[in-house]
């Protein structure tokens, strides 16, 4: 709109005080029109506003009437939404500004749409890091068992108010009244206990001593899903076996500090080079340890020499091989990263340490040929990231679930999941096809959900009595007193539950599965899992897995799949570098819609930097919104104009567009593609709504014109309906400036279209009337005169052009501030203005 309010106001009272010298009728008066427009402020102010209805959200008769979960409601269809429990770290990055954001996105939409929508929010509390800080920070030693846990939960609800707070902040309204969880908390663990007894019944869990990853830092053991190969500086140590029936043979290691675990020397049964050693024994140096040399197909022959030692444990292939060829099994690392059982040599030393010192007595002693340094993959702590420590294989006693036996199955079911995008299922694909281990699910921690279980010395496992749950078993006596199976005495397992055995149940708490089967029927499968890629092997795995052996069947019908949200750079954000960005830092400024509307322009699955110049362009969209409101709210506000008879042609003509607009954003919510949103907001709203078809209307709006103020109604109501769910804060406001016919706007319905016809003839009409608006605006800026020079107008262009213009003529003149517009047929498309000298300023 290219004249303020007042500017507006002032020339539209000339244009009609001469229309009515002429004849006119004056309908509405400068002084009333004024005292709306002080009504509604001329700038938009997010902070204010959008903390004003964030209260007003979290009211009870709010929470009653709009936003609870109504199980009483047996007509509407359910909407149940899996939202990620994000780790109570006290910090709300921007990963969980966007699930924030789709999440509460999608809810609001879909009560729009008439779904009954339970939209729950849990908190993943029992992490290891909170430990360390309760450790470490507070001080508070883990000896000191229940003051510890009483200081890692008050530690847990300080971080929780926190981003809860900023959720709020960002227009996040989830039923926090009945479904918001805290995964320490006796009902939810009762629900993870239950479902460890269930599965332990069904002879899927058991306590087992074999190889366990262990992170040496984090002194815990881990599950496969918890590590990964990191790019790392290290060495390649060419090491000279002797060979007991004469000669040696030169081994390549990357691991000489674990010389004293070596079982066997391995070459590939295709090399040439070793075919005459194969069967032969081979002397470990310095610790003069016969061994085997094998053959085996895993070996690569153009690593290193080809020959490679077998230790227990280096790494996952050194445990395939232990297994395939039945080895001895020597732990020489401890708990803590240490060297153990090599007589002295290196005990004492960490892995680093005993790797120069290894080195340097192999050279001492004549068996190092050489030392390359590289670069390789190293299996390293990778869910964390503030670990990313180098992880150790150790034998230990741990409780497993089995899951390997159920690989065909996973892969079958999945595909019952519709994932959104749908290449995201590869990924879940893939990860099941990687398994190798049954999911160790014991930690040597205290802040967790204890195991319901005791053993004795022969690994038996005795489950607590379902009655008894939530149980801690270091607290409570076991059901029977010696082991039913052999009779030993028994012991607690002071071990602690994996923290995705919490999260892995989150479906099945918010069902009530073990519950209320009525609710849990209405409930299950829940419609839609909201997570990112990088949780695809934890959470979304564990959680299917899980959920279909405890009820065969897939925990929900649709996946969606967001990606990463990056830094400015363009790079993963990261302290180090020094690119992170809070959606907090700036939000008083721009405000939580705008914030919004940036997160959600991109597509779903793709990652994409976070820019606040970004932001403010979305902000200038919403002032644009705010401004057109603001412009038709002395027409229209509080009145339900009811749909005339006769509709004029250049309002025929928006509603035109407005059906295109309505049915491609519809779609784009139910495709949960929310850029395709913001994109046609910028395309109808404000390239064709306000730059056009507000500016030929304001001549009628004047002259209480039912057509137009009919259609502006409709369109600028339909338009906040069906922004809301991306920006409700402001949408909120101007609906209740404008309408306000009921409590909140997510109790109104999705825009109706069925009635505006599709005519060819006015969508032609309205493409000449917006090439002819573009011709004459552009020759008054190449004339450098002001959009409200009054000027003459020749239009050379088709016979069919020139009738589309003369039907809307009066309006256009009106619009456009033509004194004088002549009609010239030629082939040739284009417009000769000349300033109109004085002539009137018109409107």
């Amino acid at each position: 709109m290219q004249l303020s309010f007042r500017n507006f106001i002032n020339r539209m009272t000339l244009y009609l005080c001469k229309s009515t010298s002429q004849g006119g009728n004056l309908l509405l008066n400068q002084d009333e029109i004024v005292k709306k427009m002080e009504e509604w402020p001329k700038h938009y102010n997010p902070k204010e506003i959008e903390e004003k209805w964030q209260k007003i959200w979290l009211r009870e008769d709010y929470w009653r009437d709009v936003f609870r979960f109504k199980e009483e409601d047996t007509k509407s269809p359910v909407f149940v939404i899996d939202t990620p429990p994000p780790f109570t770290s006290g910090e709300l990055h921007m990963g969980h500004a966007y699930w924030v954001t789709i999440a509460d996105t999608i809810g609001r939409f879909k009560r729009l749409e008439g779904y009954n929508v339970l939209l729950p929010q849990g908190w993943d509390t029992q992490g290891l890091p909170t430990e360390l800080k309760v450790q470490y920070k507070l001080g508070i030693p883990k000896e000191n068992r229940q003051l510890f846990l009483e200081k890692c939960i008050e530690w847990t609800e300080d971080m929780i108010k926190k981003m809860k707070d900023a959720m709020i902040r960002l227009g996040y309204r989830p039923e926090w009244e009945r479904y918001e969880y805290r995964t320490y908390e006796p009902k939810y663990r009762r629900v993870v206990q239950k479902s460890l007894l269930d599965m332990y019944k069904m002879d899927l869990i058991e306590m087992r001593e074999g190889p366990v990853i262990w992170c040496p830092k984090c002194e815990t053991a881990l599950a496969q899903s918890e590590v990964g190969y990191l790019e790392k500086e290290g060495i390649l140590a060419y090491i000279k076996f002797p060979i007991k029936e004469g000669g040696e043979i030169i081994i390549a290691t990357t691991r000489p500090e674990l010389l004293a675990a070596t079982q066997a020397v391995a070459v590939n049964p295709n090399d040439t080079r070793y075919i005459n050693l194969i069967g032969k024994t081979a002397i470990v140096p310095i610790f003069n340890i016969e061994v085997k040399i094998i053959a085996d197909d895993a070996v690569e022959k153009e690593f290193g020499t080809g020959a490679v030692m077998i230790s227990t444990y280096g790494d996952p292939q050194d445990i395939k091989w232990q297994l395939k060829y039945n080895l001895p099994i020597k732990v020489i690392i401890d708990e803590k990263g240490r060297i153990i059982n090599t007589n002295g040599i290196l005990d004492g030393l960490s892995i680093e340490q005993a790797k120069r010192k290894m080195i340097e007595i192999l050279e001492k002693n004549g068996y190092l040929v050489k030392v390359e340094r590289i670069k390789h993959n190293v299996l390293s702590h990778t869910e964390r990231s503030d670990c990313l420590s180098p992880v150790e294989f150790l034998v230990k006693k741990q409780i497993y679930i089995k899951v390997l036996k159920f690989k065909p199955k996973l892969l079958e079911e999945y595909k019952k999941m519709k994932f959104k995008p749908s290449r995201m299922s590869y990924y879940l694909e893939d990860w099941i096809n990687s398994l190798e281990w049954d999911w160790n699910i014991s930690r040597q921690r205290v802040y967790g959900t204890p195991l319901p279980f005791w053993f004795c010395n022969n690994g038996h496992l005795i489950p607590a009595r379902e009655e008894d749950l939530p149980v801690d078993p270091v607290k409570t006596k076991p059901p029977v007193d010696r082991c039913p199976k052999c009779g030993l005495p028994l012991k607690p397992v002071t071990d602690v539950a994996d923290v995705w055995i919490d999260s892995s149940v989150t479906v099945l708490y918010l069902t009530k599965f073990y519950e209320n089967s009525q609710f849990f029927s209405k409930t299950f499968p829940t419609s839609l899992r909201l997570q990112g890629t990088d949780i695809i092997r934890t959470w979304l795995f564990y959680t299917f897995f899980r959920t279909l052996i405890l009820t065969n069947n897939i925990p929900f019908t649709n996946v969606l799949i967001n990606g990463q949200v990056l830094g400015p750079d363009g790079t993963r954000m990261s302290k180090s570098k020094g690119n992170v960005v809070s959606p907090m830092d700036r939000i008083n400024e721009f405000g939580a819609d705008a914030i919004r509307m940036a997160l959600l322009d991109a597509s779903i699955g793709d990652d994409f930097p976070f820019k606040w110049d970004t932001v403010k362009g979305k902000k200038m969209l919403l002032q644009k919104l705010w401004n057109a409101s603001r412009l038709v709210y002395p027409f229209i506000a509080k009145t339900k104009i009811e749909k005339p008879e006769k509709i004029h042609i250049i309002d025929q003509w928006i509603l035109h567009e407005h059906k295109k607009f309505v049915n491609k954003v519809i779609t784009a919510y139910k495709n949960y593609d929310f850029y395709i949103v913001i994109q046609e907001l910028y395309n109808y709203f404000w390239e064709i709504v306000a730059d056009e078809y507000l500016e030929m209307i304001k001549h009628r709006l004047f002259e209480n014109d039912i057509s137009a103020k009919y259609t502006v109604q409709r369109i600028i109501r339909d338009i906040i309906v069906l922004l809301h769910p991306i920006a409700p804060h402001i949408t909120e406001e101007i609906y209740h400036r404008l309408f306000g016919y009921k409590k909140s706007i997510l109790l109104e319905e999705l825009p109706k279209v069925d009635d505006i016809q599709e005519d060819p003839r006015v969508e032609e009409i309205g493409s000449s009337i917006k090439k002819f608006n573009s011709m004459v605006r552009s020759e008054k800026i190449k004339n450098r005169l002001s959009m409200n020079t009054p000027v003459y107008v020749k239009l050379y262009a088709s016979k069919k052009f020139i009738e589309n213009i003369k039907i809307v003529e009066d309006d256009l003149k009106k619009t456009l501030k033509i004194v004088n517009l002549e009609t010239i047929e030629s082939n040739e498309e284009k417009v000769e203005i000349n300033k109109a000298n004085n002539q009137p300023m018109g409107v």
